[in-house]
């Protein structure tokens, strides 16, 4: 397995993107790390940025007049879809956009937030963006430590996509990906493929099974007519896993 790992070099471009030929080659493992660290990093900010507004006095008044323009900066960010206020009846208040005119109880982030839980990562196609996203919603707790509110935001899957693409500045036979437990494609270094359920692709299925049920390792696999070989491994913050490797040309 070293020996395979240690063999995946991975050709990157310099930032500017400018050469027509990679400026220099990496290890595989140093690609996905980077990966890896670059996402968790922009979730993560998102994260504690809405743990800081949960703790605030303006989280807890319920004032949306007070609410609106702190939850906006603590959910901030190129990648940011939306920035939501909820309360324990379903209703949801989204900055920019005031009070919506339907309920988010069913939501499975929405009744884990108000289980005192903190979500971050579960996949939706957000109602009020109508785009794919990434939530993260932490709960506001009142007096005694009862929930009393919950505030969340939408990270926009295909911005932070090409956020990374920038960042990352990777040549067109290098891929990356993330999917959630369920198959569900969170990145994709071809944005057509964000949101598709990974798990029902024929010639994917079983090798993604596998990437998803061991902590990490490497793989090689067809998908839409070509081979490709990638590194994984799991976030724990996210629940994702990570893939990072090369388009066979």
């Amino acid at each position: 397995m070293k020996k395979l790992i240690a063999m995946l070099a991975i050709a990157l471009l310099c930032a500017s993107g400018a050469s027509a030929r990679p400026a220099f080659a990496i290890d595989g493992n140093i690609g996905l790390q980077s990966f890896v660290s670059l996402t968790d990093a922009h979730v993560e900010a998102t994260l504690r940025g809405l743990e800081a507004f949960a703790a605030s006095s303006a989280a807890r008044s319920g004032n949306w007049s007070a609410i609106e323009g702190p939850l906006r900066i603590a959910a901030g960010g190129e990648t940011a879809a939306t920035a939501i206020y909820a309360t324990p009846d379903g209703r949801y208040w989204v900055a920019g956009r005031g009070l919506q005119p339907v309920r988010i109880s069913d939501r499975p982030y929405f009744v884990k937030a108000f289980a005192g839980k903190t979500v971050v990562g579960d996949l939706i196609v957000s109602r009020a963006a109508d785009t794919p996203v990434a939530m993260v919603a932490v709960p506001v707790r009142g007096p005694g430590g009862r929930v009393i509110a919950m505030v969340s935001a939408g990270i926009d899957l295909a911005k932070l996509t090409a956020r990374l693409i920038r960042e990352m500045g990777i040549r067109s036979d290098v891929v990356f990906w993330a999917v959630d437990a369920h198959g569900i494609t969170a990145l994709h270094s071809d944005p057509k493929n964000i949101f598709n359920d990974a798990l029902k692709v024929p010639d994917l299925k079983v090798a993604l099974a596998h990437m998803i049920a061991t902590d990490a390792g490497i793989e090689t696999y067809a998908f839409r007519g070509a081979m490709r070989t990638s590194l994984y491994r799991h976030s724990t913050l996210t629940g994702w896993t990570y893939g990072f490797g090369v388009l066979h040309l």
